[in-house]
């Protein structure tokens, strides 16, 4: 709020508010270091997406310069307009090994998270065309990382590390030589909740507990529920502890039998 502020010099909006946003030629190469996994044409659309808004007296320049955010730019996409493909390559390091954004996402588009690094999503985010993990690992750092859409794993891992229950607001599928990982916390936090259907066709569930979240024998444990889960996991991994699974109609917990 305080850079939207610098940004407008404290001035009231007196024009027309429903502009769209004009990216300058070659704008994009601003965002060549922050975004370096994107291609031009992607790194415009993040400068289109994350654009102050119009009216403001000291913006509105035709070529669009006034309203480019740089400091909401470089959290990433402000909507998915259209299917984004993101490969990151984690050999290369820096930000194509591990990148957070962190906007609210909106629009009716689809995010699909491919290479080998690691995507952080920490938004309260309402896109709607769905999730898709190919390769590397898409992380939810918020409880509505994954908008309202239907999240599919095919490959790689989706992490749950958010300090409340991961909602996914579509169906979620899991197919096998994919990763499933919950870092649960206290009070339900990093749990998988969905609204749709749970289709688990095998592959890997990796369950982990933070700093401070310590089960005891005995416990059972809320990992995921659903409005209908079909099939199981070929592995579940609980490290340091012997687990029994409890499959039921909507969920998955785990049973605590003991240490290892």
């Amino acid at each position: 709020a305080n850079y939207n502020r610098s940004m407008t010099f404290g001035f009231a909006q007196i024009a027309d508010t429903t502009k769209p946003a004009v990216v300058p030629k070659s704008a994009e190469v601003l965002l060549e270091t922050r975004l370096p996994y994107l291609d031009a044409n992607q790194r415009r659309v993040v400068l289109k997406t994350t654009a102050m808004p119009s009216g403001y007296p000291v913006m509105d320049d035709a070529e669009g310069w006034g309203r480019i955010n740089l400091f909401a730019a470089a959290d990433g996409y402000g909507a998915f307009n259209g299917d984004v493909v993101v490969n990151m390559d984690a050999s290369q390091g820096g930000f194509n090994a591990l990148d957070t954004w962190r906007n609210d996402i909106t629009g009716a588009g689809k995010l699909n998270k491919q290479g080998s690094g690691t995507l952080r999503l920490g938004g309260t985010n309402s896109y709607s065309g769905g999730t898709q993990v190919s390769a590397g690992m898409l992380q939810a750092v918020s409880a509505t990382a994954f908008g309202k859409g239907d999240v599919y794993l095919g490959g790689g891992t989706l992490a749950s590390s958010a300090d409340a229950q991961l909602v996914i607001a579509g169906a979620f599928t899991q197919l096998p030589n994919s990763t499933l990982q919950l870092d649960l916390g206290s009070g339900g936090a990093g749990r998988l909740a969905v609204s749709g259907i749970t289709t688990v066709a095998g592959g890997t569930l990796a369950v982990n507990f933070r700093s401070g979240f310590r089960p005891s024998v005995g416990d059972t444990i809320s990992l995921l529920s659903s409005s209908s889960l079909k099939g199981q996991f070929t592995t579940i991994s609980v490290p340091g502890y012997k687990t029994t699974a409890i499959y039921t109609a909507t969920g998955l917990s785990v049973r605590i039998d003991g240490t290892l």
